[in-house]
Order: C-alpha cells, then sequence, then structure tokens
C-alpha cells in the first residue's frame, strides 16, 4: 500500500445535563441535538459505510436512553416540532429504543464503540486516584450494562490528557486512545515519523489526531473544498514508505450529520484513489504492535476554549476537588449501611457536578443545588440522617443508582484485595496442548484462583496468533508470548527463546506487583523459573510431571543426558516440589537423590461432567456404527504410551470377532509408524488414529465409548484413567506408574501387564462378555474419581503448600536480617 490508513471518529458532545434543566432553551438543545443522534443512527444503518465509525457517546447519556420518560419527551418533540417525518418514522419503527439499535450496529462492525468518563468530564483535572477510578469504571459499566460491549479504546473529552493516565487504562484492559498529533510529535524520544501511532510507558498505544483538522469541521458553513484540501495537505506529509501513518479524522457528531453526504465522498474517492485505506485500531495494533515506538508523554490537548469556561465557574471548581477529595478519605473508612448509602449519594452528586461543570453552559443555580446537597451529605456522614431527604435525592435524578453501586463493589474488591500472587510457568496452555501437563494446569489455576490466589500464568503463544494476547477472568491472568528465535526447527533453540520470552513478559508484569512465589511445570521452563527465582528473591516451586529417566528407562543419547542434567538443575533449585503419584516420589527420590521432606504427592485432578451436556455431533457418523462396541484410546503417540501393544491386541481381536472398532486420538511421532502398521494388517476398516481431539470432541468420545484403554509402560500419573472414569466407563490400564495408585483391579477397572497384547486381549474379552460387570466398575470408578480426585479438592492441597512455602521463605527472610 502508498497511501495511509485513516479512520473516522464521529463524537456526540451532547450536552446531557440538560434534559434535567428547567430552561426550555437549555431542554430544546437537548432533544435537537438527541434529533441529530437518531438522524446518524438512521443513515449508518441505511449506508451501510466501507468503514467502521469509531463513536463517542457520554455513557451517562446512555442510561437516559432507556428512560421512559425521555422516550416519550423525545417522541412529542418529534411530533411537534421536528420537520423530518422520515425520522420519525424510523425512532416509531425502532420501538424509541436507540439502545436496541446501536447495540446492532456495534455487533455488525458499523461502530465502535469507545469509553470515556462517565461524565465525559477532564480525567486531567480529576485530584485522586479514586476519583479517575470512579469515572472510567462508572463510564465503562454503564456501556457494559446496556450494551453488553466492552470498548478496548478509550477517549479523553477534548482530548485533554496527563502523564499516568495511561496506567488507568491499561487497568480497564484498554489498549489504545487518541492524542493530539502535536503532543506525540514532541514525545520523548522522538517518534521515528510523522502520522504514526506510539506506545505509552504502560503499553497503551496511542494515535494522533490532528487539530488542524479538527477545528476545521468546527468552522460554520465548512465547504468540501477546505477539508479537501486540508486532508490532502497531511496524507501527502506522511511518509508511504513506512506504510504506518494512520489519519485520525474527529468530527462532532452535529457537524458530522450536516456534511455526512459531501464527507462520505471525499473518503470513497481518496479510497479509490489509493489515497488511504479503512483501518480498525486493533487491526493497527495487530500488524504494527510489533516494531511500535514507546515513548513518555506529556500532557495534551484539543480545544483551548474550554479553559475560559472553567476560569468563569473557579468557585465550582474548587469545590468538587473537595467533594472528590472527600469521598476518596471516606472509602479508606469502614462506614455501616446507612453511611455506605450516604456515600454512594455523595459520589453521585459529584458526577453530576463535574458532568455540568464540563458543559458549556453549565448553570449556576443547578450546579449550587448540587453543592449545597453534597455539604448536607458530608454533614450526614457524621451525624444524624434524614432519610426522607436522602430518599427524596436519590429518586430527583433517576440515574447512575445502580451503576454507583455496582462501581463501589468493585473499587472496594480492588482496595480490599489481599490475595497471594503466585506466577507460574508452563509451556502447554489451551489451545496448546499435547498431553496431560496443559490440562493439569488448566485445573490447577481455575482451583487456585477459588482457593485465594490471584495467578498470572505465562505460555507459549497460540501459533497461529500474530501477536502476544493476554486474558484475565476472576483472578486469573494469562500472557502468551512468542518465543524468540520462534521460527527455529531445533527444539532445543526454541525453548531456550520460549523462555527468554518468558523471563522478559514477567519482569514486565513485576513493574506493578509483586509476586509470592513461582511455580515451573518441568524443565522446559526450568530456565526462565531459575533466573526469576533469584532476580525476585521469592520462593519456587517445580511441579514434576514426568522425567526423561523414566521415559526411556535411564539415560543413554546426547539429547537425554540435556534434558535430565536440566532437570536436575530444576529439582535441586526448587524450594520444594510437587509430584502426581508416589510412584513419582520414589522415581525423583531414587534418580536425583532427594529427600522425601522436600516433595509433596498432590494428584492431577479431573472436571466432574453432566452426561446431558455432553454432544455427540463432534464425532463423525463413520465413528457411530450401532452394531459395533467402541474401544477408545487417547494421549501421545509416543513409545511409552503402549500404543503399539495396543494395536497388537486389536489385530489378534479381530481375527476373532467384527463387533468392535478401535478409536485411538493423539499426535506424536509414532503417529505415521502406526498408520502404516494399521493399513499392513488390513485393520483399517475397524481400526482409526483420528488426530488431536478439542476437548468437546474427546468428551463425545469419552460417552459414547463402551471401554477406555490405557497401556502406556510409563506413566506418572495417568490424567487419561481420570477423564475416562468421570464417564463411569470401564478402564482397563497397566500396572505401572501412577496408574497403580488409581485403579484397583475388578473394582475400579482392570489391569494389564504392560507390553502384554496377549494380556490385553483377555481384558477386552472379559468386558464385552459380561457387561453388567463392566458397568458396575465403571460406576465404582466415577465414585472414587469424584471423592478423591475434584480439583477443587486439589487446588486446596496445592494452596496449603503454596502458603506454607511462602511462610517458610518470610521466616528464612526475618532470621537472615
Amino acid at each position: 500500500m502508498n497511501g495511509s490508513y485513516f479512520q473516522l471518529i464521529v463524537i456526540n458532545k451532547i450536552p446531557f445535563m440538560n434534559y434535567f434543566s428547567k430552561d426550555k432553551h437549555a431542554k430544546k438543545e437537548f432533544y435537537e441535538q438527541t434529533i441529530n443522534f437518531i438522524n446518524f443512527l438512521y443513515h449508518t444503518e441505511k449506508d451501510n459505510p466501507s468503514y467502521t465509525i469509531q463513536l463517542v457517546i457520554p455513557p451517562i447519556y446512555l442510561e437516559m436512553l432507556d428512560l421512559p420518560s425521555f422516550r416519550e419527551e423525545i417522541t412529542e418533540f418529534l411530533e411537534k416540532e421536528a420537520q423530518d417525518v422520515e425520522l420519525l418514522s424510523y425512532w416509531l419503527q425502532k420501538e424509541k429504543n436507540l439502545l436496541k439499535v446501536l447495540k446492532k450496529l456495534i455487533q455488525e462492525n458499523r461502530i465502535e464503540l469507545l469509553g470515556s468518563p462517565a461524565s465525559f468530564s477532564l480525567l486531567s483535572n480529576v485530584s485522586t486516584s479514586t476519583g479517575v477510578q470512579l469515572q472510567m469504571e462508572m463510564g465503562l459499566s454503564i456501556i457494559d450494562d446496556y450494551l453488553d460491549y466492552r470498548p478496548k479504546g478509550f477517549w479523553f473529552p477534548e482530548g485533554y490528557f496527563s502523564p499516568g493516565l495511561d496506567l488507568y487504562l491499561k487497568k480497564e484492559k484498554l489498549t489504545y486512545s487518541y492524542l493530539n498529533s502535536a503532543t506525540i510529535y514532541h514525545s520523548d524520544p522522538l517518534p521515528s515519523d510523522v502520522g504514526i501511532a506510539v506506545e505509552s510507558p504502560h503499553d497503551v498505544v496511542f494515535f494522533p489526531i490532528e487539530e488542524s483538522l479538527y477545528q476545521i469541521f468546527q468552522v460554520e458553513n465548512v465547504t468540501k473544498h477546505a477539508w479537501d484540501k486540508a486532508i490532502m495537505e497531511l496524507l501527502e506529509s506522511y511518509n508511504h514508505y513506512t506504510n504506518e501513518s494512520v489519519l485520525s479524522l474527529p468530527i462532532n457528531l452535529d457537524n458530522y450529520v450536516k456534511v455526512r453526504e459531501d464527507l462520505n465522498k471525499t473518503i470513497r474517492y481518496l479510497s479509490d484513489e489509493g489515497y488511504m485505506v479503512h483501518i480498525t485500531p486493533n487491526t493497527y495494533l495487530t500488524q504494527f504492535s510489533q516494531g511500535m515506538d514507546h515513548v513518555h508523554l506529556c500532557a495534551s490537548f484539543l480545544n483551548r476554549d474550554r479553559k475560559r469556561n472553567m476560569h468563569k465557574q473557579s468557585s465550582s471548581y474548587v469545590s468538587l476537588v473537595f467533594m472528590e477529595r472527600e469521598i476518596h478519605q471516606w472509602r479508606q473508612t469502614t462506614l455501616n449501611t446507612d453511611s455506605q448509602r450516604i456515600q454512594k449519594q455523595l459520589e453521585k452528586e459529584w458526577i453530576m457536578l463535574s458532568a455540568l461543570l464540563y458543559q458549556d453552559n453549565g448553570e449556576k443555580e443547578v450546579a449550587a443545588d448540587y453543592l449545597d446537597a453534597a455539604n448536607k451529605l458530608s454533614r450526614y456522614l457524621k451525624g444524624s440522617i434524614d432519610k426522607e431527604w436522602l430518599s427524596f435525592r436519590e429518586q430527583e435524578y433517576p440515574i447512575l443508582n445502580t451503576t454507583i453501586q455496582m462501581t463501589n463493589q468493585k473499587l472496594i474488591q480492588k482496595e480490599s484485595a489481599n490475595r497471594k500472587k503466585a506466577l507460574i510457568l508452563s509451556w502447554e496452555y489451551p489451545p496448546n496442548v499435547i498431553g496431560g501437563l496443559g490440562t493439569h494446569v488448566v485445573g490447577l489455576t481455575s482451583s487456585l484462583v477459588k482457593n485465594g490466589y490471584e495467578v498470572h500464568l505465562i505460555t507459549a503463544q497460540d501459533m497461529n496468533k500474530g501477536a502476544e494476547d493476554v486474558e484475565e477472568k476472576d483472578g486469573l491472568f494469562v500472557y502468551r508470548v512468542k518465543p524468540m528465535h520462534s521460527m527455529e526447527h531445533n527444539f532445543i533453540h526454541w525453548i531456550g527463546g520460549l523462555n527468554l520470552a518468558m523471563w522478559d513478559k514477567a519482569v514486565e508484569i513485576a513493574k506493578h506487583m509483586t509476586f509470592d512465589l513461582i511455580q515451573a511445570h518441568d524443565w522446559l521452563v526450568g530456565a526462565a523459573a531459575l533466573s526469576l527465582k533469584d532476580q525476585f528473591q521469592i520462593p519456587l516451586i517445580a511441579t514434576i510431571h514426568a522425567t526423561e529417566h523414566g521415559r526411556n528407562g535411564g539415560i543413554y543419547t546426547e539429547m537425554q543426558k540435556f534434558i535430565h542434567e536440566k532437570e536436575r538443575q530444576l529439582i535441586h533449585a526448587a524450594d520444594s516440589l510437587i509430584v502426581c503419584s508416589e510412584y513419582m516420589q520414589n522415581e525423583v527420590m531414587t534418580v536425583f537423590e532427594v529427600e522425601q521432606a522436600k516433595i509433596s504427592v498432590i494428584p492431577n485432578g479431573v472436571e466432574s461432567l453432566k452426561m446431558e451436556e455432553i454432544s455427540l455431533a463432534p464425532i463423525e457418523s463413520s465413528y457411530l456404527n450401532s452394531n459395533q462396541k467402541i474401544i477408545f484410546a487417547m494421549g501421545r503417540m509416543v513409545k511409552e504410551k503402549g500404543f503399539g501393544t495396543l494395536l497388537e491386541a486389536a489385530r489378534k481381536l479381530l481375527k476373532k470377532r467384527s463387533d468392535i472398532s478401535f478409536v485411538i486420538a493423539g499426535v506424536g511421532p509414532m503417529y505415521d509408524e502406526y498408520q502404516k502398521f494399521i493399513e499392513r494388517n488390513r485393520l483399517s476398516e475397524n481400526v482409526r488414529l483420528i488426530g488431536y481431539l478439542q476437548e468437546e470432541q474427546k468428551n463425545a468420545f469419552y460417552a459414547h465409548a463402551n471401554i477406555v484403554v490405557i497401556p502406556s509402560s510409563y506413566e506418572p500419573f495417568g490424567i487419561v484413567a481420570l477423564e475416562s472414569l468421570v464417564f463411569a466407563i470401564p478402564t482397563i490400564v497397566s500396572q505401572t506408574g501412577g496408574l497403580k495408585g488409581i485403579i484397583k483391579d475388578k473394582e475400579t477397572g482392570l489391569y494389564m501387564e504392560p507390553n502384554n497384547a496377549e494380556n490385553l486381549v483377555e481384558n477386552i474379552e472379559y468386558l464385552l462378555e459380561n457387561p453388567l460387570v463392566g458397568k458396575e466398575i465403571g460406576q465404582n470408578g466415577k465414585k472414587l474419581v469424584s471423592h478423591l480426585f475434584s480439583w477443587n479438592r486439589i487446588g486446596e492441597e496445592t494452596r496449603r503448600v503454596f502458603d506454607e512455602l511462602i511462610v517458610h521463605a518470610k521466616v528464612k527472610e526475618s532470621i537472615s536480617n
């Protein structure tokens, strides 16, 4: 592309506080601008532009759109005074519900809504962290409540920004915003080019807004010639060789409604001629975030007229600051129920007053009313309460009540949260799951969160995605990192690059929080874990899922020696170890000469599932032969999993009977060899290798299988056995490793001798010929799993080990000091 990118930002600066005004002219202005908003939605839906419009709306206005009284007043105004019959028809056709229209346009990607402060006032003038949080969280909560939508971008009204506000954006998972281009061009260090977005110290991307262009559209009777000339001058000033310049075109909604047709002609022409092409902010971030300039930003604004309005009502602004600071102080105090109600109303008065003052025509009398109410509420917090007056005041302005309460709860939770923080490193985690390790980490992290920990998990990026991604859900933060030298084919070098990326991400996260401990899952993340343990000076606990010695029955090759040494380094440097079975405990103690006191045995877990929730849809119809019994197996296609033994047993059984079929799921280096065995022995009709299964596919096979076989020659634990027992399926397992601690022969499952195909044949035939016994064994297995292997129980045990390790580390530190 030789041109630039562009975005269109439409800003609805509606004076929403006029809705509560007793001044007829102020109220009429509010109605007229609401009609402009209806006009905007109507034409956006009708014209279906070829680009997504970035839309800015004062969040409180969204609440007003839901008020029945508002809808009736707009209907009356449209019927009596508005000249556009088409708009009235549209309003009635949409059942007077603009929220429904807006939600639909957002879902169709015709509009992308930006977050903004709840009162649409200037965050740069807020004096406390509580004030900033209230404005931001309340604004985002309103959008979420009324539109089921969480913005990724944020708009600072009038472009007013001050350093540090980007930290609050990051905390709310907001990824981009906009600043006056002059501010970006004078950042430290200077950006590498003009017209490009930059990244702030807190990893928020800021797109440049050209103030000259913003001001052009505010000129009365602006001509198409004027903006065409201005846009072309800007486009020609950008460096098209970088292909990263982006023209962010802001326009107030009332101006957009006037010039919409001509402006769209300009956009179509410039797009058709290759001068610019539309790009959404999220797409821009995906394409260019890797090499983006990191800069320090100074204060910024777009419209200097706002300062004059602030000077006119300076006394009210001073009072607003005192109100905010009083709210901040009361938030540090434990209040009873009545006092909490007063505090909530005080916050509402503060929000309403700040909204009024930042409108160009805020009324002094109304401002005085808010201040009088705030003074009363302050006295009530220190003395007796007039509950009748308080009830009247709460209902006088029927907005913000629920939102403030919800936001209060969020802030209180944030301020009172005292969760211990665990940093967990694992190379496997969905969607990158190869074996049981990834499944284990999913269950463990979820149960740790339920048991009071805040978990920060760093794992390998989904290789189908281009950039790092972060997820947050109820105290679990997942960071997927791209390994340095990610295209490296040498596995050892690739793992080295992954550890470097994990270390870098952990150091970045630790700038904003303190971790209590690190947990490493196997040697693959050991290098990063050992480095972070020393750097953060916190305890390290390693979970050993398997060992190279155990997998191979010894150490023979150079590769095995390398892995074995990495395992030794991690095991001896860790302050504590977790293994999944007594078998693994004995193996670690013997092979690595570790004292038993250092090791905790905590089994893997499994989630219980309701059979009625399992869909058979993911299974191909070719696998569902009602005349055949399905024998199911799953695992990595490696020698120690024993699938060679299973295939040999299948060959022997299929010579004698045709009422069975074998379905084997998994991927790995032995896959092709096993497939050749099937073809060579003409077993393809009854034996199928089906590759990797997604979770719902796996559950569907478990739900439909008649027998599950786990024929491993080496199995530290055997999470597949737990998964099959959850479904009450009779399960045959090798009498080896951790599997010996799960099954009681002929009661909760059946044992087979490892590497013995004849013995496996006998067990399968026993279950096929005794279906009632098999059913009873399956039910007994299910009871065992639900009692001993629930993730909730395992999470409690792990939390106990974590807590003891943290306490031990603190005691050790205090003694050394």
